[in-house]
């Protein structure tokens, strides 16, 4: 495969870009025990850490998405990377808890500007014989940042002090910065339309709501901020329909594929974060193993994503990607099953090869959910399309964090991870891992239900 100059840069943009990005995602995962200890902030509060993140890219994915296909993808992507970049070095030197968070959440907007254009740039640049081989490497490049991410911040915080973690990100982000300002032409194919304000509002507003509502999933609030989101939601679809130019089509809104695809990712997606949020407590506080090696572990699981997304890119090629992203959500399913007979003494052994088998399911139905994505709708709705598919990640992602903080909450409460209580944190840990087993399963049979 020929990849002209154009494509490289693209490619190299998008690969330190988003590399970084997942790096820093799945690093501070390992972290979060000494960033605990350090700035004394409660298990709470370090979850938070990680919904922050994921509460602001869900609510912004789509409306940059689609300032992306407006004002240019290169524009949103340049303005993505300098933002993430600057929030890295206040993340770095934050003295408090609480400046943690606000450089965490101005870090995430700099993450939605990035992942809500990065796949439909590359897309643009290349042509459909090559579409799915290309998408395979760009699927491939977050998650050898993912396998990257637990090893380096085990290292780091365990050497340098979890503070590296985010000073990791400045060459990057320089580097990033250089090559895209290096970058000739614009990519906009819905140039000159006008934005919907009304419906990014509504949208942000609404997910923010379900979103925080999962956080607190055991309050007795949370079922009514739920309700007023889920409203929302409604009174976005029906804006879609109603308004010239919407955010998201209804052509795409009310198309099946797109449905079944954004399902997918929402349940491939959803156990990705609280895997490694659940194996890394329960690898450092219950096994007692270092960060480096509990990184080590982890870094299982995203070796094999990084090694099948770029089979599953050339599979595509080959082969239905439906066919293909269906038997990765039923090998995913089958993981998670295997993830429910962990104990205090299980075998290190059986961990990983759970953790392997995960990452190869993670690995096929990504790229093919990714493919889908891109090749099956319109150019003009590429940048929708790929940012529903990240917001759909983030939602799942939180989702899954939600079932997770409610799986410790009801055997634990506000019990710290002591030995005495090693056995309800077992039992609470199964929780989300039954959940997303099941949901699972019911997406992938969606993908054979004949069309009408």
């Amino acid at each position: 495969m020929e990849i002209n100059k154009v494509q490289k840069y693209v490619l190299i943009i998008c690969a330190l870009s988003s590399f970084v990005v997942t790096v820093t995602s799945s690093s501070v995962n390992v972290a979060l025990s000494t960033i605990g200890r350090e700035l004394m902030v409660s298990t709470s509060f370090l979850t938070w850490l990680q919904n922050i993140y994921l509460l602001i890219g869900a609510s912004f994915m789509i409306p940059f998405g689609r300032l992306g296909e407006i004002h240019g993808k290169k524009k949103l992507m340049t303005y993505g990377i300098i933002i993430f970049t600057i929030g890295s070095l206040f993340c770095a030197i934050s003295p408090s808890g609480d400046i943690l968070m606000a450089s965490r959440a101005f870090q995430a907007i700099g993450s939605a500007m990035i992942f809500s254009n990065v796949f439909s740039l590359i897309t643009s640049v290349s042509t459909p014989g090559e579409g799915g081989k290309i998408l395979g490497i760009a699927v491939a490049i977050p998650y050898i940042g993912l396998s990257l991410g637990p090893v380096l911040g085990g290292i780091f915080t365990n050497d340098f002090g979890w503070r590296s973690i985010f000073l990791f990100n400045i060459p990057f982000g320089i580097a990033a910065t250089y090559f895209i300002l290096k970058l000739k032409g614009e990519w906009c194919e819905a140039v000159g339309e006008k934005f919907d304000y009304i419906s990014s509002i509504v949208l942000a507003l609404s997910l923010t709501a379900v979103i925080y509502a999962l956080s607190i999933i055991t309050d007795a609030t949370a079922p009514y901020i739920i309700l007023a989101g889920i409203i929302g939601i409604i009174i976005f679809f029906y804006l879609q329909g109603k308004l010239k130019i919407p955010l998201i089509g209804p052509e795409i809104v009310h198309d099946r594929i797109f449905l079944i695809n954004n399902a997918t990712s929402l349940v491939n997606y959803g156990p990705g974060l609280f895997v490694t949020f659940l194996l890394s407590l329960y690898f450092q506080d219950i096994r007692l193993l270092s960060a480096q090696d509990a990184g080590l572990l982890l870094a299982v699981q995203s070796v094999f994503v990084a090694l099948f997304s770029t089979i599953s890119g050339k599979l595509c090629e080959k082969i239905r990607p439906r066919f293909i992203a269906a038997a990765g959500i039923f090998i995913t399913s089958f993981a998670l099953v295997l993830f429910v007979f962990i104990g205090q003494y299980t075998s290190y052994y059986f961990i990983i090869v759970a953790l392997a088998i995960f990452g190869l399911g993670y690995g096929l139905s990504a790229t093919a959910s990714t493919e889908i994505s891109m090749r099956y709708f319109d150019k003009k709705f590429r940048g929708v399309t790929s940012a529903s598919l990240n917001t759909t990640q983030y939602v799942g992602q939180m989702l899954g964090m939600g079932i997770t903080g409610a799986g410790l909450a009801i055997y634990m409460g506000a019990a710290k991870i002591i030995p005495q209580n090693f056995p309800l944190f077992i039992e609470g840990f199964k929780l989300p891992f039954e959940v997303f087993a099941v949901a699972c399963f019911i997406v992938a049979f969606a993908y054979f239900i004949p069309r009408e």
